[in-house]
């Protein structure tokens, strides 16, 4: 791994338990055992790391996105799988109090395309009902909600799989009666 990765790495975990605004240069190079000139030589100021960070988690996420989509199962197992990614990422990569700012400052720096990937990823699970794309982004908005509340980690992982399946048997149950 190299110094940036390493760099990157202790970034995840000061920017999850500080946020984006209590977060410095000073902080992240402590963490990566590096002086600030140090880190300097990697990143020019804080958005250049938080946009690494980002990169790193997006990518992190859409690979389990795509394991988990990928598993088998039923359908319902697959979106389950898929949006699991992203309540997991919820309940268990930043402070519930810096989830918010976190997400915003992404989205004003551009850096949303962690949505994109998993909703391509829930579209494939769903190809077989009406409209794929509507549903994985209600489905994934639904779940950032769920992610949000509150709740034990297993109480929101019920509450996810319920909603799977309740949409998903409706959807089924729906196409059943048209046809």
């Amino acid at each position: 791994m190299s110094k940036r990765d390493d760099i990157v790495t202790a970034a995840v975990d000061v920017f999850s338990r500080y946020g984006f605004r209590q977060t410095s240069m000073e902080l992240v190079a402590r963490a990566a055992g590096v002086s600030r000139p140090a880190l300097y030589q990697h990143f020019a100021n804080k958005q250049d790391v938080f946009a690494a960070v980002a990169a790193r988690v997006t990518d992190v996420m859409t690979d389990a996105a795509h394991r988990a989509r990928d598993a088998g199962g039923t359908p319902a197992d697959q979106v389950y799988g898929v949006l699991s990614v992203k309540l997991e990422t919820a309940i268990g990569v930043a402070e519930a109090r810096f989830r918010q700012e976190l997400v915003s400052e992404a989205a004003a720096m551009g850096l949303s395309s962690t949505e994109d990937r998993l909703v391509d990823a829930l579209v494939d699970a769903l190809s077989e009902v009406p409209e794929p794309r509507e549903t994985a982004e209600l489905l994934l908005a639904s779940t950032v909600g769920i992610g949000q509340s509150d709740g034990t980690p297993e109480a929101l992982r019920h509450r996810l799989r319920r909603l799977v399946d309740l949409v998903l048997g409706g959807l089924d149950t729906a196409s059943h009666q048209r046809s």
